[in-house]
């Protein structure tokens, strides 16, 4: 492996000794040709790591996963923020006319509820986020939920909260036009 290979393990090995999450992807998107070598290395040193105690917000939104509960609406809950001052924060970080809100609410309700693909979701929106919401946010929200078996399926859509449906149904008469919003959210 070369020099940078070992400079990027080190720092990474030194960033989780430190208690942080780092991102292993990202390291290996910089490592360049010396990916696979410090794919290797990664994956050895984090077989043997001590895994770091979870904080009790971790432990919470993986319960609400677990218990196929909305992981990102449980951060949110849990750091006593409301949609709005989301909404508000999105649409100042990224510029978008406050007149676009409601769809931009829409939209979010829509993430936060694991009704849309958070894969498609533009990253300059889970920058924005990243702001109220913790760095891990894309983490949250890119766990897919199990698949239900159709009898539990129907009961949970027949128990769901109205105002995510609503949601939905409202976002779809939108002309099809696009805008800048659909983009941000639903990728190109």
């Amino acid at each position: 492996m070369t020099d940078p290979g070992f400079t990027l393990f080190d720092e990474f090995a030194a960033r989780f000794a430190r208690g942080e999450s780092p991102d292993v992807r990202a390291y290996l998107e910089r490592a360049g040709d010396a990916k696979d070598e410090l794919a290797e290395l990664i994956d050895a040193f984090l077989a043997r790591a001590e895994p770091s105690d979870p904080d009790e917000e971790a432990v919470a939104v993986m319960r609400a996963f677990v218990d196929d509960r909305p992981p990102l609406l449980e951060l949110r809950t849990r750091r006593g923020i409301r949609v709005d001052e989301v909404i508000t924060t999105l649409l100042a970080r990224l510029k978008i006319d406050p007149r676009q809100g409601g769809k931009v609410k829409d939209y979010y309700q829509q993430l936060e509820g694991g009704l849309l693909d958070a894969r498609r979701v533009d990253r300059r929106v889970w920058d924005a986020l990243a702001v109220p919401l913790g760095d891990k946010v894309r983490d949250v929200a890119l766990w897919r939920p199990r698949v239900a078996k159709p009898r539990t399926a129907f009961a949970r859509g027949m128990l769901a909260d109205e105002a995510a449906f609503a949601a939905v149904s409202r976002v779809r008469q939108v002309t099809p036009e696009r805008d800048e919003v659909d983009v941000l959210f639903l990728g190109e």
